[in-house]
């Protein structure tokens, strides 16, 4: 994630808005993977404001984590089992004024319909499970798990 999110530097804060891709395609396994990954920049940065959220076709459990209050992201519970709707993210934003500095997607990259809207902010897909998957826009990277990597 380095290379997608800033590096660390001393008193260096990171602000970032992070979707859980929770259609029914996601399984157990990767959204407990996703998480891993955000307690990873967590534990990467002293400073942090990460706010998560799920989402299908809407968006649940809107969640604020901070270096202030210490809540573990192993505690949070994604929500969804449905189709995909990537768009629900960005109403979701302009709904509740969130202007993200970075957004960040969590995803097997199997959209119902459109990617989103690519102006709105910097947007960094993280794709899990679909090599061949490259967003129209945006920053991406793929994301496997050891467990797949060792299948190789």
């Amino acid at each position: 994630m380095d290379a997608i999110l800033p590096g660390m530097q001393v008193g260096q804060q990171i602000e970032v808005d992070v979707a859980l891709d929770q259609s029914g395609s996601i399984s157990e396994e990767d959204s407990r993977a996703f998480l891993s990954e955000i307690k990873g920049i967590m534990e990467a940065y002293e400073e942090y404001k990460i706010r998560v959220w799920s989402f299908d076709t809407s968006v649940y459990n809107m969640q604020e984590f901070t270096s202030d209050n210490m809540e573990d992201i192993s505690s949070y519970v994604p929500m969804g089992g449905g189709g995909t709707d990537f768009m629900c993210n960005w109403d979701f934003m302009r709904k509740n004024d969130i202007e993200p500095q970075k957004f960040v997607m969590f995803t097997d990259g199997m959209p119902c319909g459109e990617w989103g809207e690519p102006d709105y902010c910097d947007t960094v897909w993280v794709i899990k499970g679909n090599p061949n998957c490259e967003p129209p826009w945006g920053t991406f990277a793929h994301y496997e798990s050891a467990a797949a990597a060792k299948k190789r």
